[in-house]
């Protein structure tokens, strides 16, 4: 950002500011400020099947953009990252396409799931449920996964069935 800065006052001050020099701001001006992502790449943008039960004014928001909203609460403690857990999960394309579902062990975050779905996971409790809306960055981004097509937003139905040793 400061060579940014610097570059932008050396230009205006008519210093080194050649053609190489305006391309040099002009890379760095873009690398600081991307485009903004296409439309159906933004959860809060899309229309949502109505089969899924997405009601993003229900939804809350977790500090890395994770949407989601508690069906049942759940018993016991709540889990954090580095507990094993058992998760039943259901996955959908905004359009209501079932494209995932599994019922799988995993670590909260270990790195076996989206890093969308661990942090999703923090701070439910066994027999809880909920339904979570993921971004492409929290999901599997621009390379996809299978059925999953790239940049894809994904609903999920997560269950905590257990907390393991």
């Amino acid at each position: 950002m400061r060579l940014l800065l610097f570059l932008a006052m050396c230009c205006s001050a008519g210093l080194g500011c050649g053609s190489k020099s305006k391309e040099t701001l002009e890379s760095l001006r873009a690398a600081v400020q991307p485009p903004p992502p296409p439309p159906d790449t933004i959860p809060e943008v899309l229309d949502y099947a109505a089969d899924l039960q997405v009601d993003l004014s229900e939804m809350a928001k977790l500090p890395i953009g994770v949407l989601y909203r508690d069906l049942a609460p759940g018993d016991g403690p709540e889990v954090g990252a580095g507990d094993s857990v058992e998760v039943s999960f259901q996955a959908w394309l905004p359009d209501g396409t079932k494209v995932d579902s599994a019922v799988t062990a995993l670590r909260i975050g270990a790195g076996d799931v989206p890093s969308g779905i661990d942090a999703a996971l923090e701070g439910m409790k066994p027999g809880g449920r909920r339904k979570v809306v993921l971004s492409p960055g929290l999901a599997f981004g621009a390379e996809g996964r299978d059925n999953i097509p790239p940049n894809a937003v994904l609903v999920y139905d997560l269950e905590l069935r257990a907390k393991r040793p």
